[in-house]
């Protein structure tokens, strides 16, 4: 898309939702008038009612890593994602029978809970998980808010090169330099770089070279399985194209690369230039300067209340869009024909022999540990009007949360069979939104994405910063901090936690994706502190050292499971993620120094708490 038809379409969508995020302003600075107090800043006065509660924890939960982690999987495995909702389901089901007691206990914070009945080193500790996870969790919110913006964007005009033409390192790194083969051509084909380094004029002496090999879609997956472990290599389908992206280079240019110089073109098939119009760094910066100053206005006031809005958006708007796309795809004969066409997808119409017993456990445990422990679900809780109203508020989220997720995960395998560039299946349902939906319910899908994003990153984000206020600061720093003193402190850790995770999120890798982060976050901080929670809410015989032990074995086992531990493990235990191993060592040090360390003293109590 070019011109002026382009700009217009991008136009409608950005204006779109600049409305909408004015009107979350507008929420935000209406209700920010109303914080006087700490509660009103972190569990909105304790004045949720059951039916605003149900409409901010689908806002919540329903987040990045349902709408572009769990979209993203179905991209990749097809029919079998219907079962990545089962942790959440499982997880709501128990958390409902827990909402009453923790309602009851008047607490600001999960940390809060585990302090009063561990001491505070179980309370510090449980800080430092939830605030690596939590840095990890809104730092993929940062990254998807950029999509958005560069999906809608757009690209510029494809660009030709030639043979001598110099690329930038972030043009060859990115994927934005293409290779498109001749329309029914199959073949293998060259194009080759010289490098210069940045703090010099040298240029190597040795060209690099990527090589692409052009197959039939019958072949396509024997022949990526031969390169699976090579590099500067792009095995693709006849009448499709490749990102020429470089890895590794000789003559001492490893992580000095500068320029890239054209010193070989291919025979076949034409190369050029094809750059976002956004790019992805720029978008993400604007995304995370809009959530920060938007949770820094009113914390939980604002989000509550702006939440009914997306909550009813989320829901309807996925109603609507499942026929929609079941349509344009074709029906379900048309998926099993557009799949079998991409030759790529065999197992994208099969429901069960997709997954491993290890693929069910590192993808269903996590979710499962996150929600019965989640600061952000414990933090509505705290802000219901009673107890009666909270148990009401998560029953009710029990199947809402699943109808949901399964209404992304079916939309996300319809759009899958219209999409067979997996770069765009990164984020389906964002360019599905922009390319196959009628512009009217496009708009409205893009925003509730929109709005999915800052409610979840926004949430994220304020529970670190409530939980350093009320554990760290007003416990160590400052107990005698005046209530207008504790709201400026509690919106300056907004911005600093803020400026961490915009850090974190240039830290992974860019081939990780939205699903993976989202694991290893619900990891962390799943084996270090739900068990641990759960305990202080129901364990009368847990004790300090118990629950000290457990969160220390949980955090240390995910932190250290990939780089060190699985390398040195057989094949078959090394399928498995932290998760297991993680939350097996937390509960069994739990129960067993528990048991080993209980009085008199700690069970009273345990009782009293």
């Amino acid at each position: 898309m070019g011109g002026s038809a382009f700009n217009a379409e991008a136009m409608t969508y950005l204006i779109a939702i600049f409305v909408y995020l004015c009107l979350l302003a507008g929420i935000g600075i209406y209700k920010s008038r109303q914080v006087k107090t700490q509660e009103d800043f972190t569990v909105a006065g304790r004045t949720l009612s059951p039916w605003i509660m149900v409409c901010t924890m689908l806002a919540v939960w329903i987040g990045t890593g349902s709408i572009v982690g769990n979209a993203g999987k179905t991209y990749e495995v097809g029919m079998a994602a219907f079962f990545l909702p089962i942790g959440t389901f499982v997880g709501m089901i128990l958390l409902s029978f827990i909402a009453t007691r923790a309602r009851n206990i008047e607490a600001l914070s999960v940390p809060e809970i585990i302090g009063r009945r561990f001491g505070n080193t179980a309370r510090l500790l449980a800080v430092v998980a939830l605030v690596i996870a939590y840095m990890v969790i809104v730092s993929y919110q940062f990254n998807a808010g950029g999509m958005v913006l560069e999906v809608i964007a757009g690209k510029k005009e494809k660009a030709a090169t030639a043979l001598g033409d110099s690329l930038t390192k972030n043009q060859v790194r990115k994927g934005y330099f293409h290779y498109e083969p001749p329309q029914d051509w199959t073949g293998t084909t060259e194009i080759k770089f010289h490098v210069k380094a940045k703090d010099s004029d040298k240029w190597s002496q040795k060209p690099e070279i990527f090589t692409v090999k052009v197959v039939k879609s019958t072949d396509i997956i024997s022949e990526k399985a031969k390169t699976t472990r090579l590099t500067n290599i792009s095995v693709i389908k006849e009448n499709t194209f490749t990102r020429v992206i470089i890895e590794g280079y000789d003559d001492g240019f490893k992580k000095r690369d500068g320029i890239y110089r054209l010193a070989e073109i291919p025979k076949e098939g034409e190369i050029y230039l094809h750059e976002p119009v956004l790019t992805a760094h720029r978008a993400t910066i604007i995304a995370a300067i809009f959530i920060i100053a938007y949770t820094m206005l009113a914390g939980l006031m604002s989000l509550a209340f702006a939440d009914i809005v997306t909550g009813i958006i989320i829901t309807v708007t996925l109603l609507i869009a499942f026929p929609v796309l079941l349509i344009k795809a074709g029906g379900f004969g048309g998926l099993q024909t557009a799949f079998a066409m991409m030759g790529d997808k065999p197992g994208h119409m099969k429901l069960l022999g997709v997954f491993s017993a290890a693929d069910y456990i590192n993808f269903l445990l996590p979710v499962f540990l996150l929600v019965l422990g989640d600061a952000n679900q414990y933090q509505r809780i705290f802000a219901s009007k009673n107890a009666k109203g909270a148990r009401t508020a998560v029953i009710v989220m029990i199947f809402l949360a699943l109808l949901v997720e399964e209404l992304i995960i079916a939309e996300a395998w319809f759009a899958g069979s219209l999409t067979p560039d997996p770069e765009n299946g990164r984020y389906i349902l964002i360019y599905a939104a922009r390319h196959f939906m009628p512009q009217a319910l496009g708009i409205i899908f893009m925003i509730t994405v929109v709005g999915i994003i800052i409610s979840t990153a926004d949430s994220f984000l304020l529970v670190p910063s409530t939980t350093f206020i009320k554990d760290i600061y007003l416990n160590h720093i400052n107990p005698k901090a005046s209530e207008k003193r504790i709201v400026f402190m509690s919106r300056l850790m907004v911005l600093t936690f803020g400026i961490i995770a915009w850090l974190v999120s240039r830290v992974f890798s860019e081939s990780t994706t939205v699903f993976e982060k989202a694991l290893y976050a619900f990891t962390v901080y799943g084996s270090a502190v739900t068990p641990c929670l759960v305990a202080a809410l129901l364990w009368k015989r847990a004790t300090k050292a118990g629950a000290i032990s457990s969160i220390l074995a949980g955090t240390v086992t995910t932190l250290l499971w990939e780089e060190i531990i699985k390398v040195h493990l057989p094949q078959e235990p090394a399928k498995l993620d932290a998760v297991l191993p993680a939350i097996t060592l937390s509960v069994i040090c739990l129960i067993i120094v528990s048991l080993c360390t209980t009085n008199k003293k700690e069970v009273a109590e345990g009782q009293q708490h």
